[in-house]
């Protein structure tokens, strides 16, 4: 991948005490909240259990099976009780190997861990994106672009990987948490590949897919006050080049798949071809994983 493609999944606590010229606050589209409570994990973002929907056959898929978050870099020993109580038994990192040094998840010791990248970040292409950003020569439009790039790049450039992934997943025998650095992008993909997988709608995908807007809110507004507030350090940045970073967008997703229907001829396809799901498999995960 080339640096266009890479900027998008630089961790936006990267830019969270710079700013810029531009004063606009973009407002993201957000989910419609379920009715189940709140998972809470002290220092972990945008966790969340994936489950008590309806899928396109009126089959509902069970609570308390897949989990996403964030990096669980700062989670805290007095939380790894909840994972425990949780079930979680296995941890899926879909960072790459710098962003894993940087920040290494903080887990239990017996907690099953891997990690699958679909990529990695050759010559430090992400510090030279950073030092663009910062100088100003990326714009929201071009981080936007980068954005799409990246979504329609993930699924298709190493289905091998993804592949991986979601039978690593689906295979699971215990409860399972993967997760990227915001879980939203790497995560937000994976999680719309197993829903497709199990025949959910069109609707109920995206819908998962926009929450985390919702979980993310005051953590991203905190961050875009505080980056206007402290314009004078990088007066150069466009402000909203880290909106772009922030929220996760419809349009998004939209190029993610619009890739599969390009290279694959549709979803079912890329599912039988690119991840090795027969259809048969396919209803077995249906059963496994929905009532």
């Amino acid at each position: 991948m080339n640096i266009l493609i890479k900027i998008p999944v630089i961790t936006v606590s990267l830019f969270c005490v710079f700013s810029c010229r531009t004063q606009h606050f973009e407002t993201p589209e957000y989910g419609k909240n379920g009715t189940d409570e709140v998972i809470s994990l002290r220092k972990v973002n945008n966790f969340r259990t994936v489950g008590n929907i309806k899928n396109a056959d009126g089959r509902i898929l069970k609570a308390a099976i897949f989990y996403r978050s964030g990096h669980l870099h700062q989670l805290k020993k007095k939380s790894f009780g909840q994972f425990e109580k949780l079930g979680i038994k296995e941890v899926i990192d879909l960072r790459n190997s710098k962003e894993i040094a940087q920040k290494p998840d903080d887990l239990p010791q017996k907690m099953i861990y891997k990690n699958y990248s679909a990529f990695e970040d050759e010559g430090d292409q992400l510090d030279q994106a950073k030092k663009l950003v910062l100088k100003g020569k990326v714009n929201g439009s071009d981080a936007d672009k980068r954005m799409v790039d990246f979504y329609r790049e993930y699924v298709t450039e190493n289905p091998q990987i993804i592949k991986t992934i979601i039978t690593e997943i689906l295979e699971s025998k215990e409860p399972v948490l993967y997760h990227c650095t915001a879980g939203k992008d790497r995560t937000g993909i994976i999680t719309a590949l197993i829903l497709t997988i199990l025949k959910f709608d069109k609707e109920t995908i995206y819908n998962d897919y926009l929450l985390s807007n919702n979980y993310r809110k005051d953590l991203v507004q905190k961050r875009l006050r505080l980056a206007n507030t402290l314009h004078f350090l990088y007066p150069k940045m466009d402000i909203q080049v880290l909106e772009k970073l922030s929220w996760v967008e419809k349009r998004y997703l939209d190029t993610a798949f619009q890739e599969i229907n390009k290279k694959y001829g549709s979803t079912d396809l890329y599912i039988q071809q690119a991840l090795g799901i027969s259809e048969g498999k396919r209803e077995e995960y249906i059963q496994k994983f929905t009532y």
